[in-house]
């Protein structure tokens, strides 16, 4: 074999190992863009504005008897973790009474580190909207069947609103339950918050 014909055979090895190495690429990226579609399907199948919809997938968390006037909004159905939004439908006060949240995670993780995560991943949301909560009180209360701690946070946006937030962690059905209620300090009616917690069951 001539040294031609040498340096012929590496171009050709070099290029066929370029064009392997390209194909990969490709696939790569195209099944990773396959993986983000079906993704993003999946948040767009589990996003539910549907109050009887939104309904089911709370009892599938907990039973309980909304405040007056309250009801489920819509859901969210994703992988391990169920969430439901409820708000009043009174007239004129959807936009001032607290928003509930409850939601579901089906992990086996620690319950304290679930719970310590979604409180920081929430604290990182309201710091994005220009809100300022700060822990301002805990106390013990009895959510299906276990006592679990139950913390208040009190804060101000960034127009000077005041506002107060309630997060708690129980037992769900099936999995980790959370409980988050957010509203204006104005319209807070902790007697009809307490109800609410006091009838999950």
């Amino acid at each position: 074999m001539t040294v031609t014909e040498a340096k012929k055979n590496n171009n050709k090895k070099i290029w066929i190992g370029l064009g392997a190495a390209l194909l990969f690429c490709l696939c790569a990226v195209a099944f990773a863009a396959v993986i983000f579609i079906r993704m993003g399907q999946q948040v767009q199948q589990g996003l539910k504005a549907d109050p009887q919809a939104a309904a089911e997938t709370a009892h599938s968390i907990a039973d309980y008897e909304l405040p007056k006037g309250y009801q489920e909004e819509f859901s969210m159905n994703i992988l391990t973790t169920s969430m439901v939004f409820m708000s009043s439908r009174e007239s004129g006060s959807s936009s001032l009474e607290p928003m509930i949240m409850l939601a579901q995670f089906r992990t086996m993780g620690n319950e304290e580190q679930v719970k310590e995560q979604m409180r920081q991943s929430f604290e990182r949301q309201m710091g994005r909207r220009n809100v300022v909560m700060k822990l301002v009180d805990t106390k013990k209360m009895t959510i299906r069947g276990e006592e679990t701690e139950v913390a208040y946070y009190e804060g101000t946006d960034d127009n000077g609103t005041a506002l107060r937030q309630l997060i708690t962690t129980f037992p769900g059905k099936n999995g980790i339950g959370m409980l988050m209620i957010t509203g204006l300090s104005e319209y807070w009616d902790e007697e009809a918050i307490n109800t609410f917690i006091e009838s999950i069951h």
